[in-house]
């Protein structure tokens, strides 16, 4: 039975009419994904073979997975510089015979964001998969094309190279990618620019509040938390701007007048809601973000900030490097693998290499990608787990980046281990960061932004340290032997994370896709949130 059946809302209808090739090639895909990723093996191999980095891999006589292997070996990004400089200053035919447009940037976590060619074959595959996602999201919430879309994303163009190429965010690139007819719903488009954090936040609630918001759509929900954290706090200023029909409120009130302006001239005297809570001023039916690894602690937050419980949808394992698994269903546990995009393996804990047919169910993986863009047996240094199986391919949920985790006597701490234990304490918390506190007897320190003004530390910690024994079987152990001393929580002052996320994009992460520092690898990224 195919998940895009023909009966649906009129819009479903036409899209999935339009779409019935990319259909008809992705459940093919999924009923053999071996022959999906033959294919692009072929593809990839047939582009790289007369390019400089394919004739010193001798990519020419590739013939299949085997020789793909032994003939490329993987690499972290770094490891790429020798052909990625050449590529950035302009020079052709480096990875791939297709012309490079552009490039993406990675948000990061902490390290300086990376660049990412952007090719023709490769943009198309990712808008392919992205339309499947968005015909699935009609087929679940057809009501939410009744209203506006919020959409959070960093521009497409940013910045240049100095051979003249565009550097922006893929989401910015995703985004004017998509048809027309679904453009016309983003209620932020043709915005302009604002550095200032609280004055972009403003000025996007102000023009949202205009509009009946259906659906809210970004990467991360903690900016979705933090958009609505704001929306509570500026409600006297926000209030008196609805009333008046203006934007000249608060952080409003240091906006150029050329940007004031032209906003005022679109907006009208609303009347007052009765309640101040996002989900009754807005018909949301649907949020999209994240939702794996350390995004599941932000999403737990949203009912409350929201004032109701709002459908999510994850966005599926996208970066900037790609699009690697689609959640089509409310009820998957992840996002099937995208097997027509990118060649995907998958390396465990001991260091073995599977390809996408040979994974296991609740086994967890490195992902090491492909793409039609050059960069080939690429680390991405992202942690997978196979939740189950659609068709025949695997279904996957991320759970955090390979290699980030708290270690100090070989407990091993992930940040999903982590963020589970923070959940479980059901506290309003706006952001935490886990450490390693370097003592005699060392300990886990976890730096905790709390959304209220008193709170029992004590109690606090002593409930988070059970949560985490709970959950960390090697965590357990070593306090049990008393090689760890138990957990300590260190509260941060109010605006701590909101601090960090701007200083992260003043160093040129994106806006939209700012990472959560869950986990402090080294006493600078410790520093950076608690200061000193």
């Amino acid at each position: 039975m195919s998940l895009f059946p023909n009966s649906g809302s009129r819009t479903y209808r036409l899209m999935r009419l339009l779409m019935g090739r990319q259909i008809r090639q992705f459940e093919h895909s999924t009923q053999d994904p071996k022959s999906a990723q033959e294919s692009v093996l072929r593809a990839i191999c047939s582009n790289m073979s007369d390019t400089t980095f394919g004739r010193s891999h001798q990519i020419s006589t590739i013939r299949n997975f085997d020789d793909f292997r032994q003939q490329i070996p993987m690499r972290e990004y770094q490891e790429f510089d020798e052909w990625m400089h050449p590529t950035i200053q302009g020079q052709s035919k480096v990875f791939t015979r297709e012309r490079v447009t552009g490039f993406v940037e990675t948000s990061g976590t902490q390290a300086a964001p990376k660049l990412i060619p952007v090719t023709s074959s490769w943009s198309r595959h990712i808008r392919n998969a992205q339309m499947l996602w968005v015909l699935a999201l009609l087929r679940d919430f057809p009501s939410m094309t009744n209203g506006a879309i919020l959409h959070h994303v960093s521009s497409a163009t940013e910045r240049f190279t100095d051979g003249g190429l565009p550097i922006g965010a893929n989401t910015g690139r995703m985004v004017d990618a998509l048809p027309s007819s679904f453009q016309r719903r983003f209620v932020l488009n043709g915005l302009s620019e604002v550095s200032d954090g609280d004055q972009r936040m403003y000025m996007h609630l102000r023009v949202a509040l205009e509009r009946p918001v259906t659906a809210w759509l970004t990467a991360n929900p903690s900016t979705i938390a933090l958009y609505a954290r704001k929306f509570l706090e500026w409600e006297s200023w926000l209030r008196q701007d609805l009333a008046q029909g203006t934007m000249r409120m608060g952080p409003a009130s240091n906006l150029p007048s050329e940007i004031r302006e032209q906003i005022e001239s679109k907006l009208t005297v609303r009347p007052q809601p009765l309640e101040w809570s996002l989900a009754t001023i807005w018909p949301l039916r649907v949020l999209g973000c994240w939702t794996g690894g350390p995004a599941q602690f932000f999403t737990q937050s949203l009912p409350e900030l929201l004032g109701a419980e709002v459908p999510i949808r994850d966005v599926g394992i996208t970066a900037s490097e790609g699009y690697f698994a689609l959640p089509l269903q409310s009820d998957w546990d992840g996002g099937v693998l995208w097997t027509q995009g990118e060649i995907l393996e998958f390396e465990d804990d001991q260091g073995t290499l599977y390809w996408s047919w040979e994974l296991g169910v609740g086994k967890q993986y490195s992902l090491i990608t492909s793409g039609r863009n050059g960069l080939v047996r690429y680390r991405m240094n992202d942690l997978v787990e196979v939740t189950g199986f659609y068709q025949q391919t695997p279904i996957i949920r991320f759970v955090g980046k390979a290699g980030r985790y708290l270690n100090a006597t070989g407990e091993k701490v992930t940040e999903d281990q982590l963020t589970m234990a923070v959940g479980r304490l059901n506290l309003p918390i706006v952001g935490f960061t886990g450490f390693i506190e370097w003592l005699e007897t060392p300990r886990i320190q976890v730096a905790t932004e709390w959304d209220c003004d008193v709170i029992d530390l004590v109690s606090a910690s002593h409930a988070l340290e059970q949560h985490l024994q709970s959950i960390s079987n090697e965590y357990a152990s070593k306090r049990k032997s008393n090689r760890l001393q138990s957990l300590t929580i260190l509260s941060v002052p109010k605006g701590t994370y909101e601090r960090f996320r701007n200083l992260r994009v003043q160093e040129g992460a994106s806006d939209a896709q700012v990472k959560d520092c869950v986990i402090a690898k080294s006493d600078e990224e410790w520093h950076r949130i608690v200061g000193g």
